[in-house]
């Protein structure tokens, strides 16, 4: 049996989270297209190395 109770102020906060990750991914992507070196990429988007090589990786980029 699972209980499960809807906590809609937790939902809003998992989608805005989600929103704020897949923004700094798409700015990832564009920095990664015009050449920015990785620590720079991370302290801007406070995204990790792992990370960024693999939306490199995802995207056909050479990293």
């Amino acid at each position: 049996m699972v209980n499960f109770k809807w906590d809609q102020k937790r939902a809003l906060e998992v989608a805005k989270e989600d929103g704020k990750y897949n923004a700094m991914k798409e700015v990832t992507l564009k920095l990664l297209k015009r050449g920015i070196p990785l620590g720079i990429i991370t302290d801007s988007t406070q995204l990790s190395p792992e990370e960024v090589r693999q939306i490199a990786k995802d995207n056909g980029l050479a990293f």
